[in-house]
Parts: structure tokens; sequence; C-alpha cells
């Protein structure tokens, strides 16, 4: 469908923008798919097919009309940790860490990164991975509480 542009009761306006913004997308995959087999000094290797889209998309729908019951808006997003009362953010307001284990303030982690320990960081499947060395640093940090508590 393209970018949302507006909603007005149950109709929601698209762009209109498809077409180029599939033509643009397909035009930079291809010339990062011949950068690396230029790099790799190999010929030119297998294309995908480009991105097909309708003759005519559709830039109005009445999400009603056409029996829409579940919206899923996937916008992305700036992080703002605003709201964070410590001093762990760094001048463009990210949180300073090294793999996940936040820098001045022990016992607070973050998880869901691009790369934050491996190139699958941001999926579910990489998180997990993460998760598991997380959470054995984050055990090691309370080791000695868990020892104290217990004497």
């Amino acid at each position: 469908m393209g970018r949302l542009a507006a909603v007005n009761g149950s109709t929601a306006s698209f762009s209109g923008s498809l077409r180029n913004v599939c033509n643009l997308a397909d035009l930079k995959l291809n010339r990062l798919l011949d950068t690396i087999d230029q790099l790799a000094g190999a010929d030119s290797g297998p294309r995908p097919e480009p991105t097909r889209v309708d003759d005519d998309p559709k830039v109005l729908i009445d999400l009603v009309a056409e029996g829409f019951d579940t919206v899923l808006w996937a916008t992305g997003f700036r992080a703002d940790y605003s709201w964070l009362q410590l001093s762990v953010c760094d001048r463009k307001g990210e949180i300073r860490h090294d793999g996940g284990v936040v820098r001045d303030a022990p016992g607070l982690y973050r998880i869901g990164l691009n790369f934050l320990r491996r190139r699958k960081s941001s999926f579910i499947h990489g998180a997990e991975d993460d998760a598991i060395e997380l959470v054995d640093h984050l055990e090691g940090h309370l080791a000695p509480e868990v020892t104290r508590a217990r004497a």
C-alpha cells in the first residue's frame, strides 16, 4: 500500500509513492550486490526479481468495508531516555553500554539492540542468546548480594 498519509473515519489514505519507493529500493539493493561482487572479484551473481507493484495500487481503503479487523502500525522509533534518572547517556542521548551491560550503573542492562553482541541481536532468536549471557552477567553481579543475604 505504501506510506500511510491519513485516516479519516474508517478510510485510510496512502501516499501513492509505493512504486517509486520499491524501484529505489531495488536500485540500491542491486548497487550493493554489484559492489559486493566487485570487491569479491566475482562476476555478477544472481539478482532477485524487481519488486512487484500493482499497476494501479490503491491509495484509499475503507478498512471496515474491506473487512479489516486489525491494523498493525510499525513505525520504527527514536529512543528517548529522558525519563531515566541516571547519568548513563552519552552526548547523543544513547545509553553507554558494553554488550548490553550499562556502564556506570551496575545491574542495569540493555537488550534487543542491533549488533548488541552478535548480528542477530535485534531478532527474537538473537535476543534469546544475548539474554542468556546477560543473565549470567547479572547472576555474577548479584552473587555477592545473595551470599551476604544467606549468611
